[in-house]
């Protein structure tokens, strides 16, 4: 643990000697030059006077090679730093209070480039996972298609049904392919700094009614109906509703898709000042609890979702959940008996001109 640095013996014995040392050698110079001139020893008001200004100086010697001694450890306390190291060092303590803050700037220099450090390298590892990931998803389906389709090409006797049937599995493969393309653009899409939102003033009701009715048919599909519920008649707010009708898409489509045994889905809506909370809930199969760690990461897919009849790409809640931090608002998700709910706060922004 790092404290209060202290010099050691051979440093407060350097200091001493430049001191004493200084002050000695004033005083003798002083006297030799004032006997030399005034022919007479070194006394009275005028040797008090000059001994007085002697020991200044030497103070002022001693104080410099003091201020030296405790820079260069304090220097040597930021050489070679681990994240512990530079943690530890918030409670170095000297006595200078120039010193002090030249401390502190060096611990801020410090974290920030620790900071960028664990960032790029946590870049890396994502990049890399992520082309693993993409390389996977993508090879599943092509290799299928490339199957299928060298059947149909090496064969000239396949029958015109097994020839149907291996064009349709292809095809199903290729809508798969071009869905994992799609989601994957849109992900990198809105994970890219420059990407700019679209702001347009909304009624948040209408377009919660709008989705239910889009997905109507799906709904009894599945035999789910869909409700929208909000005390609110009307929900003005400024959003860039191309980005946030996506969010919604991929969280309904999430409820249909996973959540086995739902019988309704709520689009929820409420005023709250300067903020709008809303939530897509179902009544449906809940989440495990070390699934809701992981369900926004890319490429996620819990356990039971990974069937033949989910063919999601795992980049849906990703993509919500980068489109929300895009609008400055937060995604979250629980999940109980009663409801697996994802809860989206966003500010309303109505007085706000970003995009106008």
């Amino acid at each position: 643990m790092v404290g209060k640095i202290r010099l050691t013996t051979r440093q407060w014995g350097h200091i001493f000697l430049i001191s004493g040392g200084s002050f000695f050698l004033l005083t003798i110079i002083e006297a030799g030059i004032f006997y030399l001139w005034m022919s007479q020893p070194l006394q009275g008001a005028v040797g008090l006077v000059l001994i007085f200004l002697d020991l200044i100086i030497s103070l002022i010697l001693g104080y410099q090679r003091y201020f030296q001694d405790e820079l260069m450890l304090v220097l040597a306390q930021f050489r070679n730093l681990s994240p512990t190291h530079a943690r530890d060092l918030e409670q170095l303590q000297v006595h200078n209070l120039y010193l002090q803050e030249v401390v502190k700037q060096l611990l801020l220099i410090t974290k920030t480039m620790h900071t960028a450090i664990k960032q790029q390298q946590e870049s890396e590892l994502s990049k890399d996972e992520l082309i693993t990931n993409v390389s996977h998803d993508l090879r599943t389906p092509l290799t299928s298609i490339l199957g299928f389709l060298g059947l149909i090409e090496q064969n000239s006797q396949t029958s015109v049904a097994d020839m149907r049937k291996y064009v349709h599995i292809a095809y199903q493969k290729s809508r798969q392919l071009q869905s994992l393309v799609n989601d994957l653009f849109e992900y990198m899409r809105a994970n890219t700094a420059s990407t700019q939102l679209d702001y347009q003033r909304f009624d948040m009701i209408q377009m919660l009614e709008q989705l239910a009715a889009e997905f109507e048919l799906q709904a009894q599909q599945a035999h789910v109906e869909i409700i929208v519920d909000s005390p609110h008649h009307s929900l003005p707010m400024r959003a860039d509703t191309q980005k946030l009708g996506r969010v919604f898409n991929n969280l309904i489509t999430n409820a249909l898709q996973y959540g086995q045994g739902a019988q309704h889905i709520w689009l929820r809506a409420q005023d709250h000042q300067s903020e709008v909370w809303l939530q897509v809930a179902n009544d449906g199969q809940t989440i495990a609890p070390e699934a809701l760690n992981h369900i926004f990461e890319r490429f996620y897919r819990s356990d039971h979702s990974r069937s033949p009849a989910h063919k999601g790409t795992g980049l849906g809640l990703a993509i919500a959940q980068s489109l929300v931090r895009m609008h400055g608002g937060r995604l979250s998700v629980h999940s109980n008996q009663q409801q697996t709910a994802f809860d989206i706060i966003l500010p309303k922004n109505l007085s706000g001109d970003k995009g106008e």
